[in-house]
């Protein structure tokens, strides 16, 4: 019989069917219609929000279930944080072992400079566009170091500066550097009350990123074209335009200046003599120092608060990273000493099946104490599902996790035949240890323990340390077993 014949049945079949379930639908509607019209008003409202209801619920009950779940330490949540809540966060957090070291720092260091009254200017830009030169024009008697080779900043060095209004302003001369490279540059910007970018044309790629990166502090910001003397009037418009394009700064928030520095030139002496000379370019700076001031007076209470909002930030990030830091190093200690007692208890297995019980009993303790760790509720269900998952991923390459173990075991001499149960708990460690570090790796990213995850990451996880796994449970199940006979 032809295929599209049988098609055309299917699709005539199926039309068929559509037709009377319209035909059933409509006329349950209309019977439900009819006896609503003649039911109480109440009833009518009532059947009417369940009619609406049902179908929403079940959209944000699915919404709930399928959507991808953040960490429960959100950044917004961070960002609310005022400086007693965070010092109680310290505490507690120092109580259960975590070094604190860091985030307490970020707060003595936003207390002193909230203290002084100062103003902090972070001057950043790329190599050799004329960072250290600005702050000598700002600062004569500073003694910043600045030569027309690149790169001549090398650390972060604090000027001071008192502006015409009385101000006291602390400029920080900061390394040309890649944002994602540099994190005590990146660190001390977002300590500012105020940045300047300093450029000398127009923006590069790069550049034009590193802007975008700085707006997103959310505090004032000033482009500041440096060398402008080498263009025409109309030529620095034109550039000065491109600027205001690519940033989306206000005309007000872009200026061209001359910070000075030293330049190389050539000089032609004669039949064909050259000479090269370094020559001192005179400042002029007096855009840039009323930008500035404009900032200063406009509203000082708003660029504090801002400044301050950026520390808190920047400390509940370190004591973040800390918390990581310390959950993964105790994450490692329970996994090491979950995969010791899975290859323990392979060793000890004697009755068909027995091993598998056992590790099944280790795995659900070792995932409970990873959960209270991350401090993530799991439940039953969820463990029970990851297990299962990870198992069929096991079945589905146990004669090479085996292999692979017996591989292992050959390196060392004098063991003679080689057992199965040896062999047997060497591939448990390893699969226990990619076990536990799946499981970790998705409470740590997602704040939860989701099956299907969890399970792909335990597989990728167990392909990727076979070899260097299989030798270290090997010389642990080789101890283990040595052990059991001196005892026996």
């Amino acid at each position: 019989m032809p295929v599209r014949f049988l098609i055309s049945i299917a699709i005539f079949l199926l039309a068929l069917l559509m037709l009377f379930l319209v035909l059933v639908a409509s006329e349950t509607a209309l019977t439900v219609w009819h006896y609503l019209k003649q039911a109480p008003l109440w009833v009518q409202v009532g059947y009417g929000v369940v009619l609406a209801g049902l179908p929403l619920l079940t959209l944000v009950f699915f919404w709930n279930w399928l959507r991808p779940k953040r960490k429960s330490k959100k950044t917004a949540e961070r960002a609310e944080l005022s400086v007693e809540a965070l010092q109680e966060d310290l505490v507690s957090s120092a109580r259960t072992g975590i070094d604190v070291s860091e985030a307490l720092e970020e707060l003595h260091e936003q207390r002193r400079r909230r203290g002084s009254g100062e103003i902090y200017i972070a001057v950043f830009g790329e190599v050799s566009s004329g960072k250290s030169s600005l702050v000598r024009a700002l600062l004569p008697e500073a003694g910043a170091a600045s030569d027309p080779r690149a790169g001549t900043t090398v650390t972060i060095n604090h000027y001071a500066w008192t502006a015409p209004s009385g101000d006291r302003v602390v400029i920080a001369d900061l390394p040309g550097f890649n944002l994602e490279d540099d994190r005590e540059a990146v660190e001390e910007t977002r300590r500012a009350h105020l940045v300047i970018f300093l450029c000398d044309g127009d923006l590069t790629a790069t550049q034009t990123e590193q802007v975008m990166f700085l707006k997103k502090l959310e505090k004032p910001l000033l482009l500041a074209l440096n060398k402008s003397d080498r263009y025409s009037d109309g030529e620095l418009e034109t550039v000065l335009d491109a600027l205001r394009a690519k940033t989306g700064l206000s005309d007000q928030n872009v200026v061209a200046i001359q910070s000075g520095g030293r330049e190389e030139i050539i000089r032609l002496l004669g039949e064909g003599i050259e000479r090269r000379e370094t020559r001192q370019r005179s400042a002029e700076i007096g855009a840039l120092r009323n930008a500035v001031q404009r900032h200063l007076d406009h509203n000082p209470e708003l660029m504090e608060s801002l400044r301050e909002t950026a520390v808190l930030m920047l400390a509940s990030e370190k004591l973040e990273a800390a918390r990581d830091r310390h959950r993964e190093e105790k994450s490692d200690e329970l996994i090491s000493r979950y995969s010791r007692r899975a290859v323990i208890g392979a060793l000890a297995a004697v009755a068909p099946g027995s091993d598998i019980v056992i590790q099944g009993v280790l795995a659900t303790k070792l995932i409970r104490e990873l959960s209270r760790l991350y401090d993530v509720p799991v439940k039953e269900i969820e463990i029970e599902s990851f297990l299962q998952l990870a198992g069929g991923k096991i079945k589905n390459m146990t004669a090479l996790t085996l292999a692979i173990a017996g591989n292992a075991l050959k390196a060392f001499p004098g063991l003679g035949t080689i057992s199965g149960g040896v062999v047997h708990a060497v591939a448990y460690g390893m699969i226990f240890d990619s076990l536990g570090r799946a499981a970790a790796q998705t409470m740590a990213s997602r704040g939860e323990l989701r099956a299907y995850p969890a399970a792909e990451a335990f597989e990728d996880l167990l392909h990727e340390h076979l070899e260097s796994g299989a030798v270290r449970f090997a010389k642990m199940a080789v101890s283990s077993r040595d052990s059991e006979r001196d005892r026996g």
